[in-house]
């Protein structure tokens, strides 16, 4: 029979390696419900902070918290004076909400982290992950008496980083697949190139040294294969989708 520590280290890499076998964001997203439900936790949030223009929405990659609960955080506006979001910001190493319970709070602070245990969490688990760029995004599992032994802290870490970029990826490859197409002719990339840097099609015909109404169907065309209503929007949807390179 394993060991307590061997348990939950063969437990994470039994984790990873069915993991990589999925692709889709619905299985990767059922894999980890059912393994953070073995740590005991009932809900799961995976996200990164927004960039410049993106909203909460763009880069949360998954949340199975109630929708009541999220409905109630929001228009309390708690995440100003949640200690959680506090600690994430200044913390990259992992915590738990009994680590901040811990300390010196304001009858507000705890308030917020004492009302999970209304929906069913009654501690959690921030697992910062930290890219090259100096970016820091979260996995956050949570529940009424989840398992946060060290080897179970130094596990769910492992599982976090791995399932975290699992779900980035399928998210990824889904909006790919979105922007898949009938592949554009030479003759309409080469347009399309022109059309990006600015010019009208009886300048493209000048330069091409072919007629107007011969750009304009190379065009129309690609609109077409683009699945778009105006010029401009084709040659954005080609630079998205790989067919021109950005100049």
């Amino acid at each position: 029979m394993a060991s307590g520590s061997d348990k939950y280290s063969k437990r994470a890499l039994e984790f990873v390696e069915r993991l990589q076998k999925l692709r889709s964001y619905e299985e990767i997203s059922a894999l980890i419900v059912k393994e953070m439900e073995w740590f005991g936790f009932g809900f799961v949030s995976s996200f990164s902070v927004p960039g410049p223009g993106e909203s909460l929405e763009d880069c949360l990659w998954m949340n199975t918290r109630p929708q009541q609960y999220i409905q109630y955080y929001a228009e309390k506006k708690q995440i100003l004076s949640d200690p959680l979001v506090t600690e994430f910001r200044q913390n990259i190493h992992p915590f738990s909400w009994n680590d901040i319970r811990k300390r010196r709070l304001s009858k507000l602070e705890r308030t917020i982290i004492d009302e999970g245990s209304d929906w069913g969490a009654r501690d959690g688990f921030m697992i910062p992950i930290v890219t090259r760029s100096g970016s820091v995004s979260g996995f956050t599992p949570c529940g009424f008496e989840p398992d946060l032994s060290p080897r179970a802290r130094a596990a769910l870490e492992v599982i976090a980083i791995y399932s975290h970029h699992a779900l980035m990826r399928a998210k990824e490859q889904a909006k790919r697949d979105e922007l898949k197409h009938e592949p554009l002719s030479p003759r309409e990339r080469e347009i399309l190139q022109w059309v990006a840097s600015g010019k009208t099609d009886e300048e493209i015909g000048e330069i091409l040294t072919i007629a107007t109404t011969t750009v304009t169907k190379h065009v129309e065309n690609a609109k077409r294969k683009l699945n778009v209503f105006r010029r401009t929007y084709a040659a954005i949807q080609a630079i998205r989708s790989g067919e021109i390179p950005l100049w």
